[in-house]
């Protein structure tokens, strides 16, 4: 029994060992978007920022406003009004006319074979103007200077997508705990030490803070090529690096900022719609993913108390680096890396986060989002 022991114990710390390393090296070359000049040599190429909105009443104003206070000279913001049934779009047509920045697109009826978001922003990407195109989601906060600081980069650095990763404002200890173990989950999976290489397949997209070059973004096929795409944000960073374009992500350094988690069951209930999507609507692949999430994350806490004790060692360094991979990862104001320490727990979690999502999906036959109803037919044929 000692050998199964020392088994799992060697996977966990070889597992967080090695991509804990990964990680701070890769995030200690990078500056954070506050360390950015706003200003320098040359005029900065004209944008056009994307803001699907569907059902957002509650943010919607608060975050156009902070959109609206941009210091950018040559700034076009879309909001589209994607079928809402609330004050939404009344609220962005008030705006609207405040502002001749801000132009309204209010769609009436999804077409067919479309998500409602994807459908959205690949609308208002036709209509966009500039060099550069933003999309980013209606609960976004942005510093005056956040924009020109982005700009800046991605052009000094010869760029065709930046993602910028906001800082996530959190409240208690469960919002906390899981904003903290998703940030290094999404980290190690999308390999973020690697986004920058040309010749890895590492990839990286965020709802909050998408950035492309328009020449680029066409050339990639756009949210044309991925209609039925869940996961659109990740999807769109696949879209691009696959199609040569040069990539990059940046911490915000405070300059974007959301709260996009709503207490332990706001996490849940979000989550519920993307993590089966994620793993291509495949049950095999939660069973093993759930297992390795069970062996690599939940068992090192188990493991200070049972086997031998070489292998309880080797679980106590597991938990060590979790600590550290968030101290690299954090992207939270009052977020500690002690943190870390809870990962075990916030693993379990997850797991039945995975398992909820993937029963949810085949009870309902797909995905409901917004009160509609996308066929997981159609949606495993939409995979990018």
């Amino acid at each position: 029994m000692n050998w199964l022991y020392w088994l799992v114990a060697l996977f966990a710390f070889t597992l967080w060992a090695s991509r804990t390393y990964n990680l701070f090296m890769g995030w200690r070359r990078l500056p954070g978007l506050d360390e950015i000049e706003a200003d320098g040599p040359g005029a900065l190429p004209s944008l056009t920022v994307v803001v699907p909105a569907l059902n957002e009443e509650e943010s919607v104003e608060g975050a156009m406003r902070s959109l609206l206070a941009i210091e950018y000279a040559e700034l076009q913001i879309i909001a589209v009004n994607d079928r809402s049934t609330d004050r939404t779009g009344e609220i962005l047509d008030s705006l609207a006319v405040k502002s001749p920045r801000l132009r309204v697109v209010h769609v009436r009826e999804l077409p067919t074979g479309w998500l409602g978001k994807n459908h959205a922003m690949h609308l208002a990407s036709l209509k966009a103007t500039g060099v550069w195109i933003l999309f980013t989601d209606a609960d976004i906060h942005f510093e005056p200077t956040a924009l020109r600081r982005a700009l800046r980069y991605a052009v000094e650095n010869s760029l065709d997508h930046l993602v910028v990763l906001p800082e996530s404002e959190v409240v208690g200890f469960w919002e906390k705990l899981f904003i903290g173990f998703f940030w290094v989950m999404f980290a190690f999976r999308q390999r973020t030490w690697k986004i920058r290489d040309p010749r890895s397949s590492a990839h990286i997209g965020v709802g909050a803070f998408n950035l492309v070059r328009v020449e680029a973004y066409r050339r990639a096929g756009g949210h044309a090529a991925m209609p039925l795409e869940v996961l659109d944000d990740v999807k769109l960073g696949k879209l691009m690096k696959r199609s040569g374009a040069r990539q990059d992500c940046l911490p915000s350094g405070g300059m974007v900022r959301v709260r996009w988690v709503v207490g332990l069951g706001g996490a849940v209930t979000g989550l519920t719609k993307n993590v089966y999507a994620a793993l291509a609507y495949s049950p095999l692949r939660v069973f093993l993913a759930s297992l390795m999430i069970l062996a690599g994350i939940t068992w090192p806490a188990l493991g200070l108390f049972f086997g031998p004790t070489g292998a309880r060692l080797l679980c106590a360094a597991a938990v060590f680096c979790m600590v550290v991979s968030l101290k690299c990862a954090i992207q939270t104001p009052g977020l500690s890396a002690i943190y870390g320490l809870g990962f075990p727990l916030a693993s379990v979690i997850f797991v039945y986060i995975l398992c909820r999502s993937m029963i949810t999906t085949l009870v309902q036959g797909g995905v409901v989002w917004r009160g509609t109803l996308y066929p997981l037919r159609d949606l495993k044929k939409g995979l990018i």
